[in-house]
């Protein structure tokens, strides 16, 4: 992994958002790929949801390209049960339910 990948925790929660969301808001002035490490993160609340979208949609409206990295099945239906869904954030679970 490069220098500029984030690597999430285990949780994206208000607890902890604010570094992530400083994080993020920093990869978006980046001109290249931006690497986010999923790996680890199998739970959000509405809040981490939500900044996970917003930054997908940033991302896509400026044509910026997101590698979401071993997003787990847990983090997708997590994000679906909130009413989220990450077209770029792909699972095998969520391939072979579409």
């Amino acid at each position: 992994m490069t220098d500029q990948t984030i690597k999430l925790d285990s949780e994206l929660t208000i607890r902890n958002i604010q570094p992530i969301f400083s994080q993020l808001s920093e990869l978006l002035t980046k001109d290249k790929l931006l690497p986010i490490d999923l790996s680890q993160l199998a739970r959000v609340d509405t809040a981490g949801a939500q900044l996970l979208y917003l930054f997908s949609k940033t991302c896509s409206a400026r044509a910026l390209k997101v590698e979401w990295r071993g997003g787990q099945a847990e983090l997708v239906t997590n994000l679906a049960s909130l009413g989220i869904v990450i077209p770029e954030l792909k699972t095998e679970t969520q391939e072979e339910l579409l």
